[in-house]
């Protein structure tokens, strides 16, 4: 059979392609055209495609697909970690941060970091390919994703959320809301990216799914570099208004909030870092929910992913630095000054690792066992959990970026993840891929969630760009 090029009719597919955002699968293609279905088959050179368009299954060249997108299947994970490493291969012209994989600790050394993941087994990973190594602690989850919208409530008519690619993306201003079964003392975790201003308000503890603005729970929001918490009962700010000049600095962050309805404690952590915490003594007063909204207030497009809801403990094991006042006028407080700077921050000691309670130490690992990891400090040789951990910190190596192969493609995981690799081979339900990163792994295809093709050619990264936003 010949391949065939992928300019044939596509009117009917288009409109497939949007019904096919949350389950099944679409086939981009170089000139645009999208096309729905299921993949039949996959080589180094060529996919095998089938849709109901179709009269029987198409070949198509890859150098003539954009990308690959997937219904991925990830199973719950039991370990009570995950640690996640940052490779070396950004792309700034392209607006790529670099490979990003997750997974727990088997062995660290001088030459290389071994990783166990749920889509490839083990991998190993060269130390000069590293940049770094993140520690989250895992949380019983009541609700991951988002996997689409069909169980969440849109406040505005046209609705302002839309979902692609394991994310919602915000069209205008607007809410978007869910029952999540919050427990009475909760984590919530995302990460945002966003265009322009970052204006974006998360509520919390609501029983009224369709108000922005419920008379229930909290309400946190997000005004370029402020950050400022309301109670539902009266609308009245708790406390101070809250710095974080990363979320001015940058278009993306990682957003973490920790809140008790039986104690009153609320905490934000940007990027791992607690940034602020604050205290109901009203609490019993207020009603509590168990659904969350996230409000954009503004027409900037917000990006949301990797949201994940659990059980938090009840315990603040980290206190924020003393923060510079942020610009807003504080419930029963003083006018803050707009061109106030931030604290300069000490450099961090090489060697030295943060740990969860807000403490470090300095040392060099020793060795990794199930989930204890050994470290020999300048005093002694100690032992902790593995998740007791924030970043580990690898012994200083000059870093080294992998060579750029022809046929590399780039595997994007459900949590946002990604890696890229030389596609070598295809298997029954699996790919082999290889990276002077990691050498050789076999890839469960299954595990993701998009494949993108031809991914070093600049006259599709707009294409590209178009898809991430």
């Amino acid at each position: 059979m010949k391949p065939v090029i992928p300019i044939i009719a596509l009117a009917a597919s288009l409109a497939l392609a949007s019904a096919a955002d949350e389950a099944g699968a679409v086939v981009r293609f170089s000139n645009n055209d999208l096309l729905s279905g299921s993949l039949e088959s996959l080589t180094t050179e060529r996919l095998v495609w089938n849709s109901s368009i179709l009269e029987k299954p198409a070949p198509f060249f890859l150098k003539d697909v954009v990308e690959l997108k997937l219904s991925p299947a990830q199973p719950k994970s039991e370990a009570k970690y995950e640690a996640t490493i940052t490779l070396t291969n950004r792309d700034h012209t392209a607006g790529y941060k670099g490979d990003t994989i997750r997974g727990q600790l088997a062995s660290i050394t001088d030459d290389a970091v071994e990783l166990d993941t749920w889509f490839a087994g083990r991998m190993k990973f060269r130390r000069v390919n590293i940049a770094n190594i993140q520690i989250d602690e895992q949380m019983a989850l009541v609700y991951q994703g988002p996997t689409g919208l069909s169980d969440w409530t849109q406040t505005e008519e046209p609705p302002a959320w839309t979902y692609r690619d394991s994310s919602f993306r915000s069209t205008a201003a607007g809410g978007i809301a869910r029952n999540c079964d919050l427990p009475d003392e909760c984590r919530l975790v995302f990460e945002a990216a966003w265009r322009g201003t970052f204006a974006l308000k998360v509520n919390f503890f609501s029983n009224d799914l369709k108000q922005d603005s419920p008379e229930s729970g909290y309400s946190m929001t997000f005004q370029q570099r402020s950050i400022f918490l309301q109670s539902g009962k009266n609308q009245l700010a708790l406390g101070r208004v809250a710095n974080a000049f990363a979320l001015q600095e940058n278009e993306m962050a990682k957003i973490e909030i920790h809140a008790s309805s039986k104690s009153g404690q609320i905490a934000v952590f940007i990027d791992g870092k607690c940034t602020a915490v604050w205290k109901d003594a009203d609490v019993a007063a207020n009603i509590i929910g168990r659904g969350i909204h996230f409000i954009t207030l503004n027409a900037s497009p917000v990006r949301l992913s990797n949201i994940q809801v659990g059980v938090w403990d009840g315990v603040v094991d980290e206190m924020p630095e003393i923060q510079p006042a942020a610009g807003f006028r504080q419930f029963g407080g003083q006018e803050m000054q707009e061109d106030q700077k931030p604290p300069v921050e000490e450099k961090p000691t090489k060697g030295r690792m943060m740990l969860r309670n807000g403490d470090s130490l300095v040392g060099e690992i020793v060795s990794i066992a199930g989930d204890m990891i050994a470290i020999k400090t300048p005093f002694k040789e100690i032992r902790l959990p593995v998740e007791r951990f924030k970043t580990i910190a690898l012994k200083p190596s000059a870093r080294e970026t992998c060579k750029r192969e022809n046929g590399d493609v780039r595997g994007w995981f459900p949590d946002g993840t990604s890696i890229v690799f030389r596609l070598e081979s295809v298997g029954d339900g699996t790919l082999v891929g290889t990276n002077q990163n990691f050498g050789s792994a076999v890839f469960k295809i299954a595990a993701f969630s998009r494949i993108e093709f031809n991914i070093y050619d600049s006259k599709l990264e707009e294409l590209r760009n178009t898809s991430t936003w």
